[in-house]
């Protein structure tokens, strides 16, 4: 079975590179990076872009997670191509559109972009992914992942924080899909609140979920073997569709 997986905004697909070793070796694991992507204007762009990649490689059918923003995409990837699927996971994503709140927020981040560049962007934004004392522990790591990320260059990051601001609210496509859904959730999520993530839980049909203590943005890295546990079982029922 093929499983493509999405990055975060502000990451690269890197962000998979040394999890897929603890998923189940009997699936072909794709990944996908968006992260110099600056023509795609919406999320449904983003989507049209996965699919473009699916149809480059004469995938018929597949399960699709995403991190993050990579989850938004999955979702409006749902909503258009659902056929594809024998699953969607969201990593430390949601269903919810921006509230007006977090859509000021998004602006302050393209106009920062634009005034001061990737480099001092990513210094600040990536380490509020992690919690304390994963940041404490794993310094080298954290050093190692803010010069990879900083070569993201920045137009396509201020394209990506506008199509995340006019995203759609895509919890009806939660609820109409017919196939296993992942949720992983942290409890010290900064950017995807657990009492948001939480309540769409309910909305899947046939739900697979893990809910982590502790652990903020980045499970892949933060709990590896928690989240392969349930990745794993996840993609069973995919599999015995």
């Amino acid at each position: 079975m093929k499983v493509i997986l999405l990055h975060g905004f502000g990451e690269t697909s890197d962000v998979w590179t040394s999890f897929i070793p603890l998923l189940p070796t009997d699936h072909e694991y794709i990944t996908l990076d968006y992260s110099v992507i600056s023509f795609c204007q919406t999320i449904e762009e983003y989507a049209d872009w996965v699919h473009s990649e699916v149809l480059e490689r004469k995938i018929k059918e597949f399960v699709l997670i995403g991190h993050s923003m990579g989850g938004y995409i999955s979702l409006a990837y749902a909503k258009s191509y659902g056929k594809f699927l024998l699953g969607l996971g969201l990593f430390h994503s949601s269903a919810l559109a921006d509230t007006d709140a977090k859509k000021k927020t998004r602006d302050k981040t393209v106009e920062f972009l634009e005034k001061h560049g990737t480099e001092v962007f990513i210094e600040d934004f990536l380490p509020k992914m992690y919690n304390h004392s994963f940041l404490k522990e794993n310094a080298e790591f954290i050093r190692q992942n803010l010069e990879d990320n900083k070569q993201i260059p920045s137009k396509a990051l201020q394209t990506a924080t506008i199509a995340m601001r006019d995203r759609e609210d895509t919890r009806d496509v939660l609820k109409s899909l017919e196939k296993p859904s992942l949720m992983i959730i942290g409890k010290a999520d900064k950017f995807i609140s657990f009492e948001d993530a939480l309540p769409q839980i309910s909305l899947c049909q046939q739900p697979y979920v893990l809910l982590l203590d502790h652990i903020a943005h980045a499970g892949m890295h933060e709990a590896p073997q928690a989240c392969a546990n349930v990745i794993a079982e996840f993609l069973q029922a995919c599999e015995t569709l």
